[in-house]
């Protein structure tokens, strides 16, 4: 059989938060989707976090020596590395994190690994699972048969997510990605007693001097072994019975995107996921400890089946790291990328990628810069030549002096519209086709979420473009119908409920998506190749950034304006150049452009910004 995976590697209990049978009308037409936990709303991330050099320690094995985790920080430290991550015991086994004798030795060697960490100058990050827990051995490859020992299934039962049958949500004898087929792999329940375990382990990590956390696979449920007959989580009696608790309603037994019930559910989810990262936010940050998570479906349609909406759990405390797969498609890890900028421009970002060459190396590596200063090279992947040290060359005078400048254009995107529209994606679709044509269109723009909107979030934006949004509150309609509208698809025909209206909402002033209409907000004109992604940023001390990816390492980038322009381009391998004139002509070398064009002249932006 064919195996599809849905991977990731993403608040307090919900019966502590005001959800009545109003629960539904209050969480879609709610300014913020999901409030920042209590301990971790006044956190401030420290600067550090913004700019990590970060070197994959690899895999902490229990019989790890001492030696080798010496031989392994030393390498971190000669590629010039400031931080480095850690996996124990190849991603999250049940044998080193659930049973406590087990934990307890691993603690051992991370209390020595992060001593000789510090001492060489390097800060510890330490990966673990969200709600995924593995075992080794539990079952016989070939026959697939239980063979002795204590899993997490066998341990705990009752601590499993559901699916809408019922059946605990476990997986063993599956080759497949990270998986073996001796493994079990087994899907916590979020409303578990896993939930204070989890607290408890982040606890111990805290006194060990770890210096930052890093969150994955946090979803319902794992991933899906068949793309046909897709596993939805969790119906667990705890799960269950939080639902009821937060809506007054049953959980569904079936999907069916025409039933309330079903709607109310899919968008609970999203919260229930928020709720449990921000309790282990709020225990990393009180063991001294920065917390991050990581997902694969920030900006995919796949947050629908997995839960995990960054719209809905970027509003905690953590740090993002978005997982890009892009498999060759490089405008969609652009957009994944820009997007989870975007959603918390306050908060650190890691950008993960998975490259296979160095080509996508060099690619990930200037993705990674145009949204943050940090990109996680994984341990098998290979890494651009002097990526740390370019990095570095620019932090000082560009990437701590940059805010983002969104011109006066938002990209909404919604949680609701994205899960309601699933079957046939029509409201992703439309998103993603929006964004290609800004992006390559170079237009400065903003993602903004329909979910979280408010006076301040619009303040700037001249021009909102509505992809494929049928539902939209009379709250949001106010809010946005001021604003020249660009409709793409269906668009305003339903209310915040999904009921139909008697007529579709009316937009006073709607326009067309013409990029050369639309005005970018820049004191000079941008002519560069398709293959080209720019994010624009504005300078601190004035003026402008614009970090400009080549998908195509080949052509040039034309700047022109009103009068004399100056820049100072910068390029990984290169040294700087400063250019002069009424045009610019800029020549593509390699997979990034920094340019800085410090012209006194900067218009109006709305705010923001990207580090500390």
């Amino acid at each position: 059989m064919a195996h599809q995976l849905v991977s990731s590697r993403p608040f307090r209990p919900l019966a502590r938060r005001l959800l009545t049978l109003t629960w539904l009308v209050l969480l879609i037409a709610a300014p913020g989707v999901a409030a920042a936990t209590a301990a971790g709303k006044d956190a401030t991330f420290p600067a550090w976090s913004f700019h990590l050099k970060l070197w994959p320690f690899d895999i902490l094995y229990p019989q790890t020596s001492q030696a080798e985790i010496v031989q392994r920080l030393e390498a971190a430290v000669a590629a010039d590395a400031n931080a480095t991550i850690v996996y124990v015991e190849e991603e999250h086994m049940y044998g080193t994190f659930v049973d406590e004798e087990g934990f307890a030795g691993v603690l051992e060697l991370l209390e020595y690994l992060v001593a000789e960490a510090h001492a060489r100058g390097l800060r510890v990050v330490v990966y673990l699972n969200g709600l995924e827990v593995m075992t080794h051995d539990a079952v016989d490859p070939a026959s697939c048969a239980e063979l002795p020992g204590e899993t997490m299934a066998r341990a705990h039962p009752d601590w499993l997510q559901r699916d809408l049958g019922g059946q605990p949500i476990v997986y063993t004898c599956v080759d497949a990605g990270w998986l073996t087929p001796d493994m079990e792999d087994a899907w916590v329940s979020p409303f578990s007693p896993y939930r204070e375990l989890f607290v408890e382990r982040l606890e111990s990590l805290g006194r060990a001097g770890v210096d930052a956390v890093y969150v994955d696979a946090t979803f319902l449920p794992g991933f899906q072994l068949d793309p046909e007959v897709p596993r939805w989580g969790s119906t667990d009696p705890a799960a269950a019975a939080a639902f009821t608790d937060a809506t007054g309603l049953a959980p569904p037994l079936e999907p069916d995107w025409d039933d309330a019930t079903w709607r109310a559910w899919l968008l609970w989810r999203h919260e229930a996921v928020a709720d449990y990262l921000g309790d282990l936010a709020d225990a990393a940050w009180d063991a001294g400890m920065v917390p991050f998570w990581e997902s694969s479906t920030n900006d995919t349609p796949e947050t629908t089946l997995l839960a995990n909406a960054t719209a809905v759990t970027a509003a905690s405390p953590l740090g993002f790291s978005p997982e890009v797969e892009p498999d060759g498609d490089w405008l969609a890890a652009f957009r994944m990328a820009w997007f989870a900028r975007d959603a918390a421009p306050d908060q650190p970002l890691i950008y993960l990628g998975w490259p296979e060459d160095d080509a996508a190396a060099r690619r990930a590596f200037a993705i990674a810069l145009a949204v943050s200063s940090t990109l996680y090279p994984t341990a098998d992947a290979p890494y651009p030549d002097g990526a740390f040290a370019f990095a570095d060359s620019i932090r000082a005078t560009v990437l701590e002096r940059r805010t983002p400048h969104w011109g006066h254009v938002a990209l909404v995107q919604s949680v609701r519209n994205l899960d309601w529209t699933y079957p046939e994606s029509s409201h992703f679709d439309a998103y993603d086709d929006a964004f290609r044509d800004l992006a390559v269109g170079h237009i400065p723009f903003r993602v903004l979420v329909l979910e979280r909107l408010t006076p301040a979030a619009l303040a700037g934006f001249d021009t909102v473009v509505l992809p494929g949004l049928p539902s939209i509150s009379d709250a949001e309609h106010a809010l946005l119908r001021d604003l020249d509208a660009i409709l793409l698809g269906e668009v305003g025909t339903r209310d915040e409920l999904w009921q139909p209206r008697p007529a579709p909402l009316q937009w006073p002033s709607q326009v067309v998506l013409d990029l050369d209409e639309i005005d970018p907000g820049l004191p000079f004109d941008l002519e560069a190749p398709a293959t080209t992604f720019v994010t624009f940023y504005s300078d601190r001390a004035g003026g402008h950034f614009l970090f400009a990816v080549h998908t195509v390492e080949a052509g040039e980038m034309v700047l022109g304006g009103v009068g004399p322009l100056g820049a100072r381009v910068s390029r990984r391998g290169h040294p700087s150049e400063h250019l002069t004139g009424a045009e610019l002509v800029v020549p593509i070398r390699g997979e990034l452009t920094v340019l800085h064009l410090p012209s006194p002249r900067s218009p109006r932006a709305p705010g923001g910004r990207v580090g500390p």
